[in-house]
C-alpha cells in the first residue's frame, strides 16, 4: 500500500521535481503525513507555472525538506499544511528571448470543485527561502526568514475554520477569498559587478535593506462557479524601515534600475488580446436578492477594481556623502563626511492599473472624495475633451464622442502623514544643535482635517482598452504638499545642489535615446500654508536685531494649464502699457530687456494665441514677519497682499512676473533695515559660492557629476555691483 502511494505522489511530482525516487518519500497514511527530502524542481516547468516576465528565467530550484499534514476527515474546515525547512532559487536576468513557447491555458476546464477549494485553503510555512538573481551588469539576493502563507477572515484575525476564511454570495455568484503572507525578516542585497571581477558574487557599492518584519494581505474576488478570478488586492504592509546610503550605493542602485529597464524594454513585446471566450455559464442575476445577510457581509468587504498597495509605518533614510574615490572639493568646503536624515511617517503607495477616467473614485481604498485633486481632474478630463473635440470633423467628433465615456487612467497616488528632513550634518555637529530643513507645522495641522497628509501625489496616464487609434488627454500630476515649514539654510542647500547633481547626472547617463523626448505632462501643485524662514546673522545679546524673516500664506498654487483655469491668468497685467515698462531700461541688474518687455506684453494677449510655455502662479495673502525664534512675538515687516505671477521658462533661465492684487503696505525701522541689508549681502555671497562651485566640479570630468544642479548664477554680479538705490529704484513706481 504505502509503495503505490509513493508511487502515485512520485508520478505527480515528475511534472514539477526532477529524479524523484521512492527513497526520497516517507508516507504514514493514516496519520496524514507525508515526507520529501532533497528535492530539486524543474525550472522550465517552474519558470511558466509562475509566468514570469520573459527577462527573468529560474536557473536553479532546490528544496531540502518538505514536510505534509493532511487531515483526511476535515479537509473542508482544516487546512492542508505543508512545512518547508529551506528553498533555493537561483534566477538569471537576460534579454535573450526564450527558447520555449508557453503553453496556452486550457479554458476548457470550466470546474470549480471540491479539490479547486482544499488547493485554495493550503497553508504554507518556510524557515528560509533564499532567491539569488544574476546578471551580467550585477547581481544580488532576496532572503525570507520564517515566512508563512495562511488563510484568514475577513477582519485578517487567524481562525481554525476555512468556511470564515471566505465569503460567498449566491446572488452574485462570486467569493471573496482572504490570504495573508507573513515574514519575520526580509533582507535585500544587491552590487554591481566590476569588468575586471572574475568571482560576479564580489562585492561592489553593495545596497542592502532589511526589515524586521512584514505582511502581505491578498483578497481575490472569484466566479463562484467556474473559478474565474475577476479582481484582487494586494496590499503590502511593512514595519519601520532604516537605510544607511551612500552616494555610490545611490549610484548602483540607479544603475540597476537602468539595467532592468534595458532588460525589460528588449524583450517586450506587443500584448496580444485573447480572444473572447464565448463559453456559455450559469447566470443566476434573475434570482438576485439583496436584502440576504450574506449578501450585506459580502458589500462590507466587496472590492470593485484590481489595486496594489504598500504601507511603510515609519523609514529612516541617511544619505551621506561617503564617496570612496577621493573626490576633491572647493577649499571652503567645510561639509565633508556630510550626511542628511529624513524621516517619513505613515507613507502609502496605492496603483490602480485601470479605473473609468470619470469616476468618484469612491471605492478607492482609505481615499476621501471628492477633494481638490478631484474636482481638478473633472476640470482637466472637460477642457481636454473640449479641445480635442474643437480639431476634428463632424464624424470624428461623433465617434470620439461615443469613445470618450471609455476612457480609462492608470493612477498612482502617494501619501505621506509626516516629514522631517534634517539639515547637513557632519561628524562635529551636536544633535541638539541639529535643525530642521523641512518639516510640517503642527499648529496649522490642527485647524485641517485630521486625515489630510501633509504630502499627496496623484499620477494619472490615460488609454481606451479597445484602441489606441484616439488621441488621448495628457498625462496629470496633481501635488499638494503642507502645511510645512522651510528653513532657507545656506549650507544645506549648497550640499543639496552637490548630491542632487550626482544624483541626477546618474539618472541622465545611458538612458535610452528613445525615450529623450519629454511628453506633455498637466501639473498642478497647490501648498497649504506654507511658511518659509530665512535666517540672518544677528548680534548676540540684542533682542533688537531679528534673527529671521517669515514668509507665510494661506494657498499657493502652481500650474502648467493656465488655460484650462481661465481664473488663473484672467486680466493678468490688463492694465499695461509699453510706457509703464520704461523703468526698465534704467534697471541695473543683467537681464534680457526687450524680451522682458515682449513678454509681459505678449501676456495681455489670450492664453491660447502664447507660443511660450507658461506656468500660472496664484497666491492668497501674503505676509512677511522678523522675530528672533519660535517662541518669541513676531513683528511685521510686509502686510497682506496677494500675488498673480506668470512663470515663463526660457533656454537660459526661469523669468518670472508678478503682479500685486493690492497695495503692498511695508513698515520697517532700523534694525529691520540692517538686517535686511545683511541678508541681501548674505544671498549675494551665497550666490557666488554656488557659481563657484559649478566652475569647480566642471574642470575634471570626475567631478562634472555635480554640475546640473547648481545652475545659472550669474545674476549674482549684478547684486554686487548695483548699490541700494539703484536696486530699490523700480520700486517707486509701485503704489505704497
Amino acid at each position: 500500500m504505502t509503495s503505490i502511494i509513493k508511487n502515485q505522489i512520485i508520478k505527480q511530482l515528475s511534472k514539477y521535481a526532477r529524479n524523484v525516487t521512492p527513497d526520497q518519500i516517507t508516507v504514514e497514511i493514516l496519520r496524514g503525513k507525508s515526507e520529501l527530502k532533497d528535492v530539486e524542481l524543474n525550472e522550465e516547468v517552474l519558470t511558466d507555472v509562475l509566468e514570469l516576465p520573459p527577462w527573468l528565467r529560474i536557473r536553479r530550484a532546490y528544496c531540502n525538506r518538505v514536510q505534509v499534514k493532511v487531515s483526511w476527515t476535515k479537509l473542508t474546515t482544516v487546512p492542508v499544511k505543508i512545512f518547508v525547512d529551506e528553498i533555493q532559487v537561483d534566477i538569471v536576468m537576460s534579454d535573450a528571448q526564450p527558447t520555449s513557447s508557453r503553453p496556452a491555458p486550457n479554458v476548457a476546464d470550466m470546474s470549480y470543485g471540491f479539490a479547486n477549494k482544499v488547493a485554495e485553503g493550503l497553508s504554507l510555512y518556510v524557515n528560509n527561502v533564499e532567491v539569488n538573481f544574476d546578471s551580467a551588469a550585477f547581481g544580488g539576493s532576496i532572503t525570507f526568514t520564517r515566512l508563512s502563507v495562511e488563510s484568514r477572515s475577513p477582519g485578517w484575525q487567524a481562525v481554525d475554520d476555512l468556511h470564515f476564511t471566505r465569503i460567498t454570495d449566491q446572488s452574485l455568484d462570486q467569493t471573496l477569498l482572504f490570504k495573508q503572507i507573513s515574514w519575520s525578516l526580509l533582507r535585500v542585497q544587491g552590487s554591481a559587478h566590476s569588468p575586471e571581477q572574475s568571482n560576479k558574487r564580489s562585492i561592489n557599492a553593495p545596497l542592502r535593506l532589511i526589515t524586521n518584519g512584514g505582511r502581505c494581505r491578498i483578497v481575490v474576488k472569484k466566479n463562484a462557479s467556474d473559478g474565474r478570478v475577476l479582481c484582487g488586492r494586494i496590499q503590502v504592509i511593512s514595519e519601520d524601515l532604516l537605510w544607511t546610503a551612500t552616494l555610490p550605493q545611490v549610484r548602483s542602485a540607479i544603475e540597476f534600475y537602468k539595467h532592468i529597464l534595458h532588460l525589460i524594454n528588449s524583450t517586450q513585446k506587443p500584448v496580444e488580446l485573447p480572444p473572447p471566450d464565448h463559453t456559455l455559464r450559469p447566470d443566476r442575476r434573475g434570482t438576485r436578492t439583496t436584502g440576504t445577510p450574506s449578501h450585506k457581509v459580502f458589500q462590507n468587504f466587496n472590492i470593485h477594481q484590481t489595486s496594489f498597495h504598500l504601507y511603510v509605518d515609519r523609514t529612516d533614510f541617511h544619505l551621506c556623502d561617503d564617496d570612496s574615490a577621493g573626490r576633491g572639493f572647493p577649499e571652503s568646503w567645510n561639509m565633508e563626511s556630510g550626511a542628511m536624515q529624513i524621516v517619513v511617517s505613515r507613507l502609502s503607495v496605492d496603483a490602480y492599473p485601470s479605473t473609468p477616467a470619470a469616476s468618484d473614485r469612491s471605492t478607492w481604498v482609505r481615499y476621501a472624495a471628492p477633494n481638490n485633486c478631484t474636482a481638478w481632474m473633472n476640470q482637466l478630463l472637460q477642457h481636454n475633451y473640449n479641445k480635442i473635440s474643437q480639431g476634428l470633423d463632424g464624424s470624428a467628433r461623433e465617434r470620439f464622442s461615443r469613445m470618450w465615456p471609455q476612457l480609462q487612467t492608470e493612477a498612482i497616488v502617494v501619501r505621506i502623514d509626516d516629514i522631517d528632513v534634517k539639515c547637513v550634518s557632519v561628524q562635529s555637529t551636536k544633535r541638539d544643535a541639529l535643525l530642521s530643513f523641512f518639516s510640517s507645522n503642527a499648529k496649522s495641522r490642527l485647524s485641517l482635517p485630521s486625515n489630510l497628509p501633509i504630502f499627496h501625489l496623484e499620477l494619472c496616464n490615460f488609454f481606451y482598452p479597445a484602441s489606441q487609434s484616439y488621441p488621448l488627454p495628457p498625462t496629470s500630476a496633481h501635488i499638494q504638499l503642507g502645511p510645512f515649514n522651510l528653513l532657507l539654510d545656506t549650507q544645506t542647500l549648497r550640499w543639496m545642489a552637490y548630491m542632487l547633481g550626482d544624483i541626477s547626472s546618474a539618472l541622465e547617463g545611458g538612458l535610452d535615446s528613445q525615450n529623450s523626448e519629454n511628453p506633455q505632462v498637466d501639473v498642478r501643485v497647490d501648498l497649504l500654508m506654507p511658511k518659509i524662514i530665512v535666517p540672518s546673522c544677528a548680534p548676540e545679546g540684542d533682542s533688537r536685531y531679528p534673527k529671521r524673516f517669515v514668509i507665510s500664506t494661506s494657498t499657493l498654487a502652481l500650474s502648467n494649464c493656465a488655460s484650462c483655469e481661465p481664473n488663473s491668468l484672467a486680466g493678468f497685467l490688463s492694465n499695461l502699457t509699453g510706457g509703464a515698462l520704461d523703468f526698465l531700461d534704467n534697471c541695473a541688474f543683467e537681464v534680457d530687456r526687450e524680451f522682458l518687455k515682449a513678454t509681459m506684453l505678449g501676456l495681455k494677449q489670450p492664453l491660447e494665441s502664447f507660443s511660450g510655455d507658461i506656468w500660472a502662479l496664484n497666491t492668497s495673502q501674503i505676509w512677511i514677519d522678523t522675530d528672533n525664534g519660535d517662541e518669541c512675538p513676531s513683528i511685521p515687516l510686509v502686510g497682506d497682499v496677494s500675488l498673480r505671477c506668470c512663470v515663463v521658462p526660457s533656454e537660459t533661465q526661469i523669468n518670472i512676473i508678478a503682479e500685486p492684487q493690492s497695495k503692498c503696505n511695508v513698515v520697517i525701522d532700523h534694525f529691520q533695515f540692517v538686517q535686511f541689508m545683511k541678508l541681501l549681502d548674505t544671498l549675494t555671497k551665497f550666490a557666488d559660492q554656488m557659481e563657484a562651485d559649478k566652475n569647480f566640479f566642471a574642470k575634471d570630468p570626475s567631478k562634472n557629476l555635480c554640475q546640473p544642479a547648481f545652475g545659472n548664477w550669474q545674476t549674482s554680479k549684478s547684486l554686487r555691483q548695483a548699490n541700494v538705490h539703484d536696486a530699490l529704484g523700480p520700486l517707486k513706481k509701485l503704489s505704497w
